[in-house]
């Protein structure tokens, strides 16, 4: 199995963006053999990826050392801002 993405060419293991994202999401943009990394993907959605597109697949957990900071950012949930209303 190939892990060069199909768009841009780089290895997807070597810049630690190996991942599962859910069937729909998927083929919404891609054919089952592509490999795409997470820029590649995210350009063909036409959007950022969202924690809740990936699957539970063990190689997608988000504290693995051997990932990017990009997948990792995914992987997490947004933090989220509240404001008192007095």
């Amino acid at each position: 199995m190939s892990t060069i993405c199909r768009d841009c060419g780089l290895d997807a293991i070597e810049i630690g963006e190996w991942y599962m994202v859910h069937h729909a999401v998927w083929e919404q943009a891609c054919r089952p053999e592509d490999v795409l990394y997470i820029g590649c993907l995210e350009q063909r959605l036409g959007r950022k990826l969202r924690v809740t597109d990936f699957n539970g697949a063990p190689v997608n957990d988000p504290t693995k050392a051997s990932i990017s900071d990009r997948l990792r950012d995914r992987l997490s949930w947004p933090a989220v801002k509240y404001s008192h209303v007095a």
